[in-house]
C-alpha cells in the first residue's frame, strides 16, 4: 500500500476504533446505570421497611408502655386485695386463742364445751362471773401425731373479747398445768400481723421497764398514756423515737 493510501485508510482506521471505544464505553455505562439503578430500587425498599419497622418498633414501644401500666395498676390492686384480706382473715380470728400443750383426745369428740369447761380449770373457778362462751374449738388440720408426740394445738373462738384478753392476761401471768403437762395460751393472729406486732418487741420492753401504761391494740397499733393523752403509733421506729425523747 502506498503512503497515499496509508493517510486515506487512518482516518478510516480511527473511526472504527473510535466507534468501538464509544460501543464499549456505552455498554459499560449501561451496565452501570443498571446497577446504579437496581442500588436505588434496593435502597428505596430498604428505607421503606426501615419506615415500616419504626412504626411497628413505635406502636409497639406504646403497647409495651400500655402493658406496663396495666400492671402496675394490676400490682396496687393486687397489694389492696391482700391487704384487705389479711385485715378481713384477721378480724376473723381476733377472739381466737390458741392453746398448746393438752394432750391428743382429751376433748373426747367434744372440743367446744372442752374447752369451755378447761378455762376455768386452769385459770380458777372464781376468775369469771359467769360461764365462758366458746363460741368453736377445734384442733389444728396437720394429722394426729403419733401417740408420745407434740400434741396438736387447739383452737378456739371466744365469744366475748372481754373474756379472751382476761384469759390470754391471765394466762401470760399464771403457770398453767393440765394433766402434769404445761399448758400455754397465745392469740390466734395471722403471719402479717403476728410480723407487724413483732416490730413494737424492742419499745415494749422499755416502755415495761419505764413502767409507762400502754397497749399494743389490734392489729399493730401502740397506745401509750403520756401527760393525761393516748399517743397512738403505728410505726414502731416513730414510737421508739417518742419513747427515748419523750420519756
Amino acid at each position: 500500500m502506498s503512503p497515499a493510501e496509508e493517510e486515506d485508510e487512518l482516518p478510516l482506521i480511527w473511526q472504527k476504533m473510535s466507534n468501538k471505544l464509544l460501543q464499549s464505553f456505552n455498554e459499560r455505562f449501561d451496565k452501570f446505570e443498571l446497577s446504579f439503578q437496581n442500588l436505588l430500587s434496593a435502597q428505596k425498599a430498604l428505607t421503606e421497611r426501615l419506615a415500616v419497622n419504626e412504626n411497628q418498633t413505635a406502636d409497639h414501644g406504646q403497647r409495651i408502655h400500655a402493658v406496663e401500666i396495666s400492671i402496675a395498676e394490676l400490682q396496687q390492686e393486687n397489694k389492696k386485695l391482700r391487704a384487705k384480706l389479711s385485715d378481713l382473715e384477721g378480724r376473723s380470728r381476733r377472739n381466737n386463742i390458741k392453746i398448746v400443750g393438752v394432750p391428743e383426745g382429751e376433748e373426747k369428740g367434744r372440743p367446744t364445751e372442752f374447752v369451755a369447761n378447761l378455762i376455768p380449770k386452769l385459770l380458777g373457778d372464781d376468775v369469771f362471773t359467769k360461764p365462758v362462751i366458746i363460741d368453736r374449738a377445734h384442733r389444728t388440720q396437720q394429722p394426729k401425731p403419733p401417740e408420745g408426740s407434740r400434741p396438736r394445738t387447739i383452737i378456739a373462738r371466744v365469744h366475748l373479747a372481754q373474756d379472751k384478753e382476761k384469759i390470754l392476761r391471765l394466762g401470760r401471768q399464771r403457770s398453767l398445768d393440765y394433766g402434769g403437762q404445761r399448758v400455754l395460751m397465745f392469740p390466734d393472729y395471722t403471719a402479717e400481723v403476728m410480723e407487724q406486732r413483732r416490730g413494737f418487741r424492742d419499745v415494749l420492753q422499755l416502755l415495761r421497764e419505764k413502767e409507762i401504761r400502754h397497749s399494743l391494740r389490734f392489729p399493730a397499733r401502740l397506745h401509750v398514756h403520756y401527760q393525761d393523752q393516748v399517743k397512738v403509733f403505728s410505726n414502731p421506729v416513730e414510737a421508739k423515737n417518742f419513747v427515748d425523747q419523750k420519756l
